[in-house]
C-alpha cells in the first residue's frame, strides 16, 4: 500500500459518515494527526478537485468531479437493462446479431447480444471476452483515449493477429481510432473473424463520456458498401437512443 494514497482514501471516506462539510482540525483529530501534514494531503486533494475549500468557512466537502464517477458507475451497472429493448428492436429491423460491450483493460466484455444466429454468424456469449484491438465495439470504447492512455492499455504492441486484416501496429490503430472519433462510429473489416464485418457506435453518459458499445454483426457477403452505411445509419441512431435513455432524457 502507498501511504500517501492511503491516507488520502481515508480522508475522503470520512465524507460518507454523515458530515458534508469538515474542518482541518476535525479531519486532524480524526487520525490524531499534526495539521501540517493532513493540510499537505487536503491541498492535494483540491488540487485534483477531489474536494473542495469553503474560503469563508474554511471547511472542507466533496468535489463535483464526484459527479463525473458517478454518472460513469451507475451508467455502467444499468446500461444492460436499459439497452436491452433498443437491441432487441434493432436485431429485428437488421436481422443481424447485435451485440452490446465495455471496456476491461485491454479487452471488451460482451453484456448482451439479440439476433437470431446466421449462418457464417461469430460463436460470442454474454460476458465473454475479446481483444480490444480488433473490434468495432473495441475501437468505438479505445477512441476515447488519448495516445498515453492508449499506450497504458494496450501497451505498444505488435497486437495478436486474428486475421489477415488485424490491426496490429500501434500507430496505425492510433490514426484509425482518429478517424473513429471524427465519424462516430467504427468499422471491423474481417479484422476478428473471417467473413465477418461489424460496425460499432458508442454509447454515452451525461457528462459525454462512452459508457458502452453496440454493434451489428454480418456476414461479409449481406454487407456491401452500401448495406454497410445503412446498417450503421441504424445503429448510430439506436446507439444515441440509449445514449439518451442512460442519461435520462425524454426519448421522442
Amino acid at each position: 500500500m502507498i501511504t500517501s494514497v492511503t491516507k488520502a482514501t481515508e480522508i475522503l471516506k470520512l465524507f460518507l459518515l454523515g458530515k458534508t462539510e469538515l474542518s482541518l482540525k476535525e479531519i486532524s483529530n480524526a487520525f490524531e494527526q499534526h495539521k501540517s501534514s493532513v493540510y499537505r494531503t487536503l491541498s492535494t486533494l483540491v488540487e485534483a478537485r477531489f474536494l473542495e475549500k469553503d474560503e469563508t468557512t474554511n471547511k472542507y466537502h466533496l468535489g463535483l468531479i464526484f459527479l463525473d464517477f458517478a454518472s460513469h458507475v451507475l451508467g455502467r451497472f444499468n446500461i444492460r437493462d436499459q439497452a436491452k429493448p433498443y437491441l432487441k428492436n434493432l436485431a429485428e429491423q437488421t436481422q443481424e446479431i447485435i451485440h452490446l460491450s465495455i471496456l476491461e483493460g485491454s479487452e471488451i466484455i460482451y453484456l448482451d447480444k439479440e439476433g437470431q444466429a446466421q449462418p457464417l454468424t461469430v460463436a460470442t456469449k454474454i460476458w465473454g471476452r475479446h481483444p480490444s484491438h480488433c473490434s468495432g465495439m473495441g475501437k468505438v470504447l479505445l477512441s476515447e483515449l488519448g495516445r498515453t492512455e492508449l499506450l497504458k492499455v494496450l501497451g505498444p504492441g505488435p497486437y495478436k493477429r486474428m486475421t489477415p486484416n488485424t490491426i496490429t501496429d500501434f500507430d496505425v490503430l492510433v490514426k484509425v481510432l482518429e478517424c473513429v472519433r471524427q465519424d462516430g462510429y467504427a468499422i471491423d473489416d474481417e479484422e476478428a473473424f473471417p467473413g465477418i464485418r461489424c460496425v460499432a457506435a458508442p454509447i454515452k453518459g451525461s457528462n459525454g463520456k462512452i459508457l458502452a458499445a453496440v454493434s451489428a454483426t454480418v456476414p461479409i457477403q449481406r454487407m456491401d458498401e452500401e448495406r454497410t452505411m445503412e446498417v450503421c445509419g441504424m445503429l448510430m441512431d439506436t446507439a444515441g437512443r440509449i445514449s439518451k435513455q442512460v442519461a435520462g432524457v425524454t426519448i421522442q
